[in-house]
């Protein structure tokens, strides 16, 4: 794994690897663009992979909150993606991966998204699940509203953590959390409305890359919905969900996880 410095962005990257195929692997929130080393490995003979950190997130300058942090993000994928790559993402860097194969569909080769937090699809699909998962996450909204930032820690990971108790996690990383939670409502207009009419215009079903969508057999209804949603849209797609992976799969099974990426990248050879 090497790291070096994204130029213009003061954010640090990340590589995997030493593959024949390039590509992107995009974090998901709260993280940052560093924590894949395990996935990486088992990616590394076939993918040269980067990684860069997000706004606020990791080594990268703190979000200013100007703007929208999921644009901000894919204008820092776009400065990457210079060839056709493999685009991965994960979680909230899902939902920029997707963004990439509708913007710019001649760089993306083959698409992974794994757990997509585009809860969008599931209130277009699905309004009862969405109006659920809105009054589940209620507390969490008002919470940030409010600035009680470790209690929305709390109930966040809680959803969308590795499966430990919070008072678990070591003190740092708590505090680490609760230092970036601010970003998920940052990010929350990409995630919860079709913001960029994605949805409503048919854009997903325009995507021509090879695509593999992933979860980790996540509790509840939702990450269900959202990734038989995307399945149905997305014309040359692959469904996959590994067991007891939870929301952070390819941390907690990494091999699993690339076992199915590689299976589907090998079908797609470079041009």
């Amino acid at each position: 794994m090497v790291k070096r410095v994204l130029a213009g962005h003061s954010s640090d990257l990340t590589s995997y690897g030493n593959g024949p195929r390039k590509g992107l692997l995009l974090h998901c929130a709260l993280a940052h663009g560093g924590v894949y080393t395990q996935l990486g490995a088992a990616l590394g003979g076939a993918l040269s992979l980067v990684s860069f950190d997000q706004p606020g997130h990791g080594r990268a300058a703190d979000w200013d909150g100007d703007g929208d942090l999921q644009d901000r993000t894919t204008e820092m994928a776009l400065d990457l993606l210079t060839e056709p790559m493999d685009v991965i993402g994960h979680s909230f860097g899902a939902t920029v991966a997707l963004r990439l194969a509708i913007e710019r569909p001649e760089m993306v080769r083959t698409l992974t998204v794994i757990a997509p937090v585009l809860m969008a699809i599931a209130k277009a699909d699905h309004p009862n699940i969405a109006a659920t998962l809105k009054q589940q996450m209620s507390g969490f909204y008002q919470a940030l509203r409010d600035e009680q930032f470790e209690s929305a820690a709390q109930m966040f990971t809680q959803n969308y953590g590795d499966g430990r108790p919070w008072e678990s996690l070591g003190k740092d990383t708590r505090q680490a959390i609760v230092d970036r939670i601010h970003l998920i409502g940052a990010g929350a207009r990409g995630v919860n409305e079709d913001h960029y009419n994605f949805i409503g215009s048919g854009a997903f079903e325009q995507i021509k890359a090879p695509t593999l969508i992933l979860d980790g057999c996540e509790k509840g209804e939702v990450m269900n919905v959202v990734c038989e949603g995307l399945a149905r849209r997305i014309p040359n797609s692959t469904r996959a969900c590994i067991a007891d992976g939870g929301h952070m799969v390819p941390l907690k099974r990494p091999e699993a996880v690339a076992r199915e990426i590689l299976h589907m990248i090998s079908q797609s050879p470079i041009q």
